[in-house]
This record gives C-alpha cells, sequence and structure tokens, in this order.
C-alpha cells in the first residue's frame, strides 16, 4: 500500500505542474468604447493565444486567432505591440501599443489612450 501512495502522490504532482506549466491568463485594454482581452498561453515562453475585440456596444465581442501579428511581446518590460490587418468583416483593422501601463488603440482613424492591465 506504502508503494501505491507514492505513485499516486508522484501522479498527481505531475499532473498539477503540467497543469501549471501551460496555464493562461489574460491582458487587457479598455477605452474609448473599445475592449480588448489577450489570451495567454504560457508554454515555456508567454505568447498571445487569442485576442476577443469588443467595439462600442458589443457585448458579445469577436474572437480573433491566428490572424493577428505580435511584434513586440516583453511581460517583463511591459511591452507588446499587437498589429491586426482585417480578414473578419466585424472586426476593424487595429494597431495595440503598450508601453507599460499606458497603451494606444488606434481603429476606425482614431486613437485612443487608455490604462492596459497586466495580470500574468
Amino acid at each position: 500500500m506504502p508503494f501505491l501512495a507514492r505513485t499516486l502522490f508522484l501522479i498527481a504532482a505531475i499532473v498539477t505542474f503540467c497543469m501549471a506549466a501551460h496555464a493562461t491568463s489574460s491582458l487587457s485594454f479598455d477605452g474609448g468604447g473599445y475592449s480588448l482581452e489577450l489570451e495567454i498561453g504560457d508554454t515555456g515562453r508567454p505568447v498571445v493565444a487569442s485576442v476577443t475585440f469588443h467595439k462600442p456596444g458589443d457585448a458579445q465581442g469577436v474572437v480573433l486567432r491566428g490572424n493577428f501579428q505580435v511584434k513586440a511581446f516583453d511581460p517583463r518590460r511591459k511591452e507588446l505591440v499587437l498589429v491586426y490587418d482585417g480578414g473578419d468583416e466585424r472586426v476593424e483593422p487595429f494597431t495595440l501599443k503598450v508601453h507599460g501601463n499606458r497603451a494606444t488603440l488606434e481603429v476606425a482613424g482614431t486613437r485612443i489612450e487608455a490604462a492596459f492591465r497586466w495580470s500574468m
């Protein structure tokens, strides 16, 4: 029985470690009626996995996966540049630039500055 208990404990520890290694977190921008939620995957190095884009008055939002470019992403220095060139008629092309806790969203010919939440 002690062998079985040790084996089950080891399996539980490995599963916990694997779940933590692939944990996700999110970052967010909210300004000018626009809201962007970035899902971050961490498989050794953080990557932007998806972006949920909400335009003013849109409660549901549109999830973008893989059809955007991450020009820069450094969570330690709190820098991010994300570009969406279009492709989904529900979302206009936009650029999100983040330096520290301040962000600028350029969309529909408008430049919106707001706080950015790094909650990784």
